[in-house]
């Protein structure tokens, strides 16, 4: 009887990306400048386009923060920060960072420096928050709000696991919906009627 000699089967692996090399893809041109990709585990992700409601609510949370807000600390809006412990520089839709003399001119912000990230998501829900949810959690990011325009509600998570938990997760989580307020927990006197940063018809103050 003849026998069968079944094709070798090649296990290919994808070898990720440091947040060095990252950097230096990016300082060689690499990318087109309105590119908008961003580092997630050593993986290189192309950033979906923002929807009309998407940019209302950034431009909602970018218009109300700095006067609640003042020098307490800076606001960074699609900018990145660098997570070496993640192997990831995501670039959330904002965050309060640490004032810092630099001006971060020699780094992106790192999780120490991070106050609050706020991602907002209407088709990416579930990536935002199963994916960039705990690798927030892992560098020990103490507040990430999860926009979520799917349900006009702001999902807060506190408590990081931080990297030495076996699960990284956030172990507080809290939903504002749009007759609530919030309040970043590092600036606790700095509160928001959500309706006024979720993009939802009839809430937003009529022009003088």
């Amino acid at each position: 009887m003849a026998t069968v000699v079944e094709p070798a089967v090649h296990q290919m692996s994808i070898r990720p990306f440091s947040v060095e090399e990252y950097h230096w893809l990016i300082e060689h041109g690499f990318f087109h400048e309105d590119e908008r990709v961003e580092l997630i585990e050593g993986v290189l992700h192309q950033m979906s386009p923002k929807g009309l409601r998407h940019a209302a609510c950034l431009s909602n949370f970018l218009r109300l923060f700095p006067a609640m807000i003042g020098d307490r600390a800076w606001i960074r809006a699609q900018d990145p920060i660098t997570l070496l412990a993640g192997n990831s520089e995501p670039e959330p839709d904002l965050v309060l960072a640490a004032p810092r003399a630099s001006a971060y001119l020699d780094h992106h912000p790192y999780p120490e420096d991070v106050l609050l990230v706020v991602e907002i998501a209407h088709t990416s829900v579930e990536y935002d928050r199963r994916v960039k949810g705990p690798l927030y959690a892992a560098v020990g990011i103490v507040e990430y709000w999860l926009v979520n325009l799917r349900e006009d509600r702001i999902e807060v998570y506190r408590e990081p696991s931080g990297p030495t938990a076996e699960v990284a997760e956030f172990r507080q989580t809290t939903v504002y919906g749009v007759k609530d307020v919030v309040a970043p927990l590092a600036l606790p006197a700095c509160t928001l009627a959500v309706a006024q940063l979720l993009p939802v018809a009839g809430t937003q103050p009529e022009k003088d």
